[in-house]
């Protein structure tokens, strides 16, 4: 005996309209991610454009700033402000200049070196040598450095 099967027939129709509901769908998640990111990057374009005007703007600045400084640091400026502010001062001979090294030490063998020490060993020897005081006889002594008046030993001990 022969049994009646049922026979699934699946409809061609069906399967396209699926398909192009998929492929709908899909255009349309593509179309959104698209204008998402369009106006991320517009928005990240506009924040671009901001920051370089902002650095154009800082750079002329710092430019002005340079400029202005070094037009204070020439010879007739820098002799006015001296001026200004009651200073007698000018720019140092070339011998007053002394180079230091990166230790902050002066570079051997400038003669500058060799004059300031030569000139505080002789304060030294001035600063250590009992000088009279004027209008007093000379038995009284003012001691360098103390600024105290003595008494020579001859004459203390009457």
């Amino acid at each position: 005996m022969k049994r009646n099967k049922k026979v699934k027939k699946h409809s061609r129709c069906a399967m396209n309209s699926v398909n192009i509901v998929a492929l709908i769908v899909l255009s349309f998640l593509a179309v959104m991610v698209y204008w998402s990111q369009d106006a991320r990057c517009t928005e990240l374009t506009q924040e671009i454009g901001k920051a370089e005007k902002e650095y154009k703007r800082l750079e002329r600045d710092c430019q002005r700033e340079i400029s202005s400084w070094e037009e204070l640091k020439t010879p007739d400026n820098l002799r006015l402000a001296f001026i200004r502010h009651g200073l007698d001062m000018g720019q140092p001979n070339q011998e007053q200049v002394i180079h230091m090294n990166e230790n902050g030490q002066p570079v051997p063998g400038q003669m500058s070196v060799a004059r300031i020490r030569a000139r505080r060993s002789r304060i030294d020897r001035m600063a250590s040598i009992d000088y009279p005081v004027r209008g007093r006889s000379p038995s009284v002594v003012r001691t360098a450095g103390t600024g105290r008046a003595t008494r020579s030993a001859s004459k203390s001990r009457r």
